[in-house]
């Protein structure tokens, strides 16, 4: 009977491990992932590797079947820190304001929006991330799905 619940007891043990590491995979896959695929929306950036102050160009493309509505000026740059994106800046910023007004994406059509790489960010793997896209539930699109692809800053 004790070798029969030392037994049970490390199935349980292998099994709880087992699915730690199932979920923990499963959850960093948003961390690894290039970003801006979603149902809504596939964006882009018109580089893979910046110098700090640089200017980039994103293109987001409403790639649903409905009209979306947008707004570009909140969005923020991210900076990969291990496995995790920390905020590296924002915009709009501190004594500037964005309008609260929403614009138009018919399905099909591409909008596209100029960002800063400031010059006192250090180098790394980063990303622009637009808080004011919307689904076409008129949720805001989760960090993830909102996102270009990483790029490099040097």
């Amino acid at each position: 009977m004790i070798w029969h619940t030392h037994q049970t007891h490390r199935q349980l043990v292998r099994a709880a491990a087992s699915l730690t590491a199932i979920g923990a995979l499963s959850g960093c896959f948003g961390f690894l992932g290039g970003g801006g695929t979603s149902s809504d929306y596939a964006i882009t950036a018109n580089r893979t590797t910046y110098s700090r102050g640089n200017v980039g160009e994103a293109t987001i493309r409403n790639v649903s079947g409905k009209r979306l509505e947008y707004n570009l000026c909140p969005r923020r740059l991210e900076r990969k820190n291990n496995k995790y994106w920390v905020v590296a800046y924002e915009w709009p910023t501190s004594g500037s304001a964005c309008t609260t007004e929403a614009r138009s994406l018919d399905k099909g059509s591409s909008v596209s929006s100029l960002f800063d790489i400031p010059t006192g960010v250090p180098t790394g793997t980063y990303r622009i991330v637009f808080t004011g896209l919307s689904d076409d539930d008129g949720r805001t699109v989760e960090p993830d799905r909102a996102s270009t692809p990483s790029f490099e800053v040097r």
